[in-house]
């Protein structure tokens, strides 16, 4: 396969460019290349080709840098995500090579540059006469062979990139339906819970219609149930020194990678919420109902979304909602708790999720009272359930020890 891509997938984990990540990181990272991204991208690949057209007319090199310094544009712009910082970080190179080679012209007589690129031997020997007449030229490799060569293997680069921004512009908007729609609406959080969510999303022909992204031409890019790739299990070595048996992908298709890297994710209970604040998609490695994330709040810098939510947004509802205002005094006392020494910081997180997890249900059902919701967040309630036991303190002086109680 032409730009193939290689990746290994073992348990709740996937190994990608020499680096492992938690399933769900890619793909909720890509997820936030947002329609409103779409636009300046397109307007840049429908000027390449554009460009790449009037050059194979003219075959004149100005045209060919004009449209390597798009290229590089577009590549800049791909470049804020980190599946693209993986699949473009050696395409420095030729990108490079590409901008020496079609600014040389004017050094080159065309009859020169026809020469150079009969052989890699004549053009070493043409670059040494150069800079025996003063002055250095560029390596103008690109890739061996002749101009026509150059050109063909510049074409399949550029043909790279569209693809890859066919995959995300399909797979984003499906999934972006599929979380919306119907992750965000389960009552329960669970692997079989999201696997039977996917299996309506694939097979209710409603669903597929509305939700997925489909052809409406054959040449229109479409999500694919389907993917081409080569599966193999292979002990390997990973980055961090320890061993697994891994599964190795071999792929051309982004597609591939971010359904492996989202259905992984799934299977080990991790979910992609969108964060009512900042409106960004992030991964939740829990089966908690999270509304924030922890990425720093637009609208309050001093705070993450998760505190802007929890202590501003919900400081407000409060006079109206008796729910959140029980939610805060449950908050308060799990805190206290922990400046007392009691809880430690890993069991007062647990609790304040296993909060804000019935807090999204009680919102959610009119059939929880309000009298409920606080019966079910109360510390007898609450702390036996998440195997949390106070530490009491010691006061005062130590017992003292009586003859009998060494015996």
């Amino acid at each position: 396969m032409y730009g193939e891509i290689v990746f290994y997938t073992h348990g709740s984990m996937i190994e990608y460019g020499g680096e492992i990540f938690q399933a769900g990181e890619l793909t909720a990272d890509i997820l936030n290349f947002a329609p409103e991204d779409y636009p300046p991208i397109q307007r840049l690949l429908d000027r390449m080709k554009d460009l790449a057209k009037q050059y194979e007319d003219t075959l004149n090199r100005g045209v060919w840098w004009e449209l390597n310094n798009q290229l590089m544009e577009l590549r800049s712009q791909l470049m804020k995500y980190r599946v693209f910082q993986i699949l473009l970080k050696e395409d420095d190179r030729f990108l490079n090579e590409t901008q020496q080679y079609t600014e040389s012209y004017s050094f080159f007589t065309d009859e020169e540059m026809d020469e150079q690129e009969c052989s890699k031997d004549r053009w070493l020997e043409m670059y040494r006469q150069k800079e025996e007449e003063g002055w250095t030229p560029p390596f103008l490799l690109i890739v061996d062979g002749s101009h026509e060569d150059k050109w063909r293997y510049y074409n399949l680069q550029m043909a790279r990139y569209r693809r890859y921004i066919d995959d995300v512009i399909v797979f984003n908007p499906t999934i972006h339906n599929f979380i919306n729609f119907l992750l965000s609406k389960l009552k329960r959080n669970s692997p079989e819970e999201y696997a039977a969510a996917l299996y309506q999303f694939y097979n209710d022909e409603r669903l597929v219609e509305k939700l997925i992204v489909n052809p409406t031409s054959l040449e229109r890019p479409f999500y694919q149930k389907y993917d081409p790739c080569v599966v193999s299990y292979l002990p390997r070595e990973l980055p961090d020194g320890t061993f697994a048996i891994a599964q190795e992908h071999t792929t051309d298709s982004l597609q591939m990678l971010l359904k492996a890297d989202f259905m992984t994710a799934l299977n080990a209970g991790h979910n992609i919420r969108r964060c009512i604040v900042c409106k960004k998609y992030f991964l939740v490695r829990s089966g908690v109902h999270a509304l924030y994330c922890e990425g720093r709040c637009p609208l309050d810098e001093r705070f993450t979304c998760r505190q802007f939510g929890s202590y501003e947004i919900q400081k407000e509802l409060a006079h109206d909602v008796p729910k959140i205002k029980a939610k805060i005094t449950a908050f308060n006392r799990i805190r206290k708790d922990y400046q007392r020494g009691i809880i430690t910081e890993e069991e007062m997180r647990r609790l304040k999720d296993a909060v804000r997890d019935r807090l999204f249900d009680a919102l959610s059902s009119s059939d929880i009272s309000n009298e409920d919701f606080e019966r079910s967040i109360s510390s007898q309630h609450l702390y036996p359930i998440c195997r949390v036991a106070r530490q009491a303190n010691p006061r005062g002086r130590p017992r003292k020890v009586k003859d009998g109680d060494n015996a």
